[in-house]
């Protein structure tokens, strides 16, 4: 059984860079040291613990993470990281659970690991907002997680119960991993605050775009609502730094179904883009996607170049939107016209 991550899902991109200096954050080799060695970490538990064919997809992502640390790029390397860290422990988990091969022995198990909570964080220097935000989507799986993997051994057997159970809990790992690196300060935190319109009205215009695309784009659909579904789910629990970045995501996987771009992203724009935002403000969430464009304009092909341009376009101007006071005028975000049922997963 080929396991997949629900949040591995954007198209892969290459190495960047242009312009270092503007799109990445200042360097700090603590970070850096850091994310490398959890990188080594899970590339060697994965080797040690996951079946040969299913190293690929994880690996190749802890080495895009890997790549992205040299110039500095350490919002993008620390999310990365995340599929490839979590894919290591629950491999393990489940190559250490070879005792288990019964539903009683599975529901025993379940129980005394019980569902996973936050960590509880230890008073030190704030962590730039999109950590938290990377660390608040993550948190938010869990208990999902936790409750699908039970009914999940039921229906698909005792490795992929296993497999979620050990990923309930990982994700609350790596949350608090992230959040205890030595991260150099982002500035003042931007005013985050509810984003229900916001994301009730790009999900009225994503499930209208699906009753006219084309079938070979529904995949893109599917990955981009699924970063939606998450990011309203996280606002409702008032985590609203981790619903604007799945927020954001969700318009970032889905420009590329709108048609071609105004015009294409050039190194020079994105910083002057970059440059426009207040400097004593954080606007890490912000630079995070900077990055993204960058690696993406690096690659070279028309997918690529069309992302990149999207964060121009599309994901900076929604940013700025949502952390700027909400507007007297609500949209009314109608019922969607269609409801599809994919696969049995939290966040699908």
């Amino acid at each position: 059984m080929r396991i997949v991550s629900a949040l591995l899902a954007s198209a892969a991109f290459a190495i960047l860079l242009a312009r270092p200096a503007i799109l990445a954050q200042p360097p700090s080799s603590s970070v850096q040291k850091s994310i490398a060695a959890e990188i080594e970490r899970a590339r060697t538990a994965l080797e040690a613990s996951a079946p040969e064919q299913e190293r690929a997809s994880p690996i190749a992502r802890l080495e895009r993470a890997r790549t992205a640390l040299d110039p500095g790029r350490l919002y993008l390397a620390a999310y990365l990281t995340e599929a490839g860290w979590e894919g290591a422990k629950n491999w393990t988990f489940v190559k250490a659970s070879s005792d288990i091969t019964t539903q009683e022995a599975f529901l025993k198990k379940w129980t005394a690991m019980g569902e996973p909570r936050p960590a509880s964080r230890p008073r030190q220097a704030r962590v730039p907002a999109v950590v938290d935000a990377i660390a608040a989507v993550a948190e938010g799986r869990g208990p999902s997680t936790y409750q699908a993997s039970r009914p999940y051994s039921e229906d698909s057997g005792l490795f992929g119960g296993l497999y979620y159970l050990s990923d309930s809990h990982a994700v609350m790992q790596f949350a608090a991993t992230i959040r205890g690196w030595d991260w150099p300060p982002a500035g003042t935190p931007p005013p985050f605050r509810s984003i229900a319109n916001e994301i009730g009205a790009f999900d009225v215009e994503m499930t209208t775009a699906y009753e006219k695309m084309e079938k070979a784009n529904h995949s893109t659909y599917i990955v981009a609502s699924a970063a939606l579904k998450q990011a309203r789910t996280l606002n409702e629990q008032g985590r609203y730094s981790g619903a604007l970045v799945e927020y954001l995501l969700a318009r970032y996987l889905f420009a590329a179904l709108r048609g071609p771009a105004a015009a294409e992203a050039t190194p020079g724009q994105i910083a002057d883009v970059r440059a426009s935002l207040a400097g004593a403000v954080d606007h890490s969430v912000a630079d995070f996607f900077f990055q993204l464009a960058g690696e993406a304009l690096a690659g070279g092909s028309d997918a690529q170049r069309r992302n990149a341009a999207a964060v121009l376009e599309d994901v900076i101007p929604a940013y700025r939107a949502a952390i700027a006071p909400a507007t007297t005028t609500t949209t009314s975000a109608a019922p969607a016209q269609v409801t599809i049922t994919l696969v049995r997963w939290p966040f699908t």
